[in-house]
């Protein structure tokens, strides 16, 4: 009698496995489910990170604004301003936009304990604009962004 391998792998009596376990099938599910919610959280957090970055570049845009009217000697537009999100079409995120004149000593350090009302007329001055928002949402934190420039007023 001669054994083959057909009979050492499959003997009589045992059926051969050719499908897939429940096991198996269990583990493979758990693994794309893994995948896909890695997939969604990343896609969530791209969309926050893009709102998030565009909020910034209009903050920014009101500060150099207000810089260049500092500059130009012309009104400053203080206050509040609108951030509208990109995500969320009709709602309106307030930002308050805070514009302060500091001297400059003749020694060339700023003197940051009395600041300007407004800027002085020949003697240059640090200009500092600062914006700050709090973005829409329940994990959101408030945001800031500045820009200073040394200007005397009245020139360009």
């Amino acid at each position: 009698m001669m054994i083959t391998r057909e009979k050492v792998l499959n003997p009589p009596g045992i059926r051969s496995a050719r499908g897939f376990t429940l096991i198996e099938v269990m583990l493979s599910v758990l693994i794309v489910a893994v995948a896909g919610l890695a997939i969604i959280a990343g896609v969530l957090f791209s969309r926050h990170a893009m709102e998030l970055s565009k909020q910034r570049l209009a903050a920014m845009s009101y500060c150099r604004q207000a810089l260049e009217a500092a500059q130009t000697n012309a009104s400053i537009d203080a206050g509040s301003k609108t951030l509208v999100p990109f995500n969320t079409p009709g709602l309106e995120i307030r930002a308050t936009v805070t514009v302060n004149f500091y001297p400059i000593n003749p020694n060339g350090t700023v003197n940051w304990n009395s600041p300007l009302p407004t800027a002085p007329g020949a003697q240059p001055s640090l200009c500092k604009v600062v914006v700050t928002w709090t973005p829409s949402g329940r994990l959101s934190r408030p945001q800031r962004v500045s820009m200073s420039s040394i200007i005397r007023a009245g020139t360009t």
